[in-house]
């Protein structure tokens, strides 16, 4: 009778090992499958954040170094863009070699706005179409890991006068959301 229970308890011992292999395998198996379809993985990327408040808090000045920095890519959408300085390291970024692509606001063709400038200079800039309302984003995707966000518009009152903030993350993972919106803006505006 002893080696009868032995022989039960060798083989609940089995099945013990056997299901927690068999679920580690399942396991690596649906966290690739999940990668593969979201394009995204498990494991958070590590994420670090930039905060600044206007006015006078230094936004533009950062705005003006991330671009800077840029190797590969500035997307921006952006409700109302008047600031020289970002205009200008953009206009130096895109002559350096950078994608610039900039999606305007319909309402923003103001002689004050930086859109023809920009598109002067040989920058991409489309105007937003959404016909329901107004395209109120204020952001830039650097390089697909850096994205420049808040309620700062690139203005002359935003820096100087209101009080606004601007966070930069760095991300991989953030900077893919907002870069597929991007596109999805993109797409769909006129330039």
């Amino acid at each position: 009778m002893a080696y009868g229970r032995r022989v039960v308890f060798m083989n609940d011992r089995k099945l013990i090992i056997a299901v927690f292999v068999v679920g580690l395998l399942l396991g690596a198996i649906l966290g690739i499958a999940y990668s593969m379809y979201t394009g995204r993985y498990l494991q958070p990327s590590s994420a670090s954040y930039e905060i600044h408040f206007s006015p006078k808090g230094g936004c533009a000045d950062t705005i003006v170094y991330w671009i800077g920095r840029a190797n590969q890519s500035v997307h921006v959408l952006m409700y109302i863009f008047t600031l020289q300085n970002v205009a200008e390291a953009l206009i130096s970024a895109h002559d350096r070699g950078v994608e610039v692509k900039i999606v305007f606001d319909k309402s923003q063709g103001s002689t004050y706005s930086q859109h023809a400038l920009l598109k002067g200079a040989g920058i991409e800039v489309r105007n937003d179409t959404n016909p329901d309302g107004i395209m109120h984003n204020k952001v830039a995707i650097i390089d697909n890991r850096i994205v420049i966000t808040g309620s700062f518009n690139w203005t002359n009152s935003a820096e100087n006068s209101n009080n606004e903030n601007l966070i930069v993350i760095r991300s991989v993972d953030v900077a893919s959301i907002y870069e597929s919106e991007f596109q999805n803006i993109w797409s769909q505006s006129q330039g």
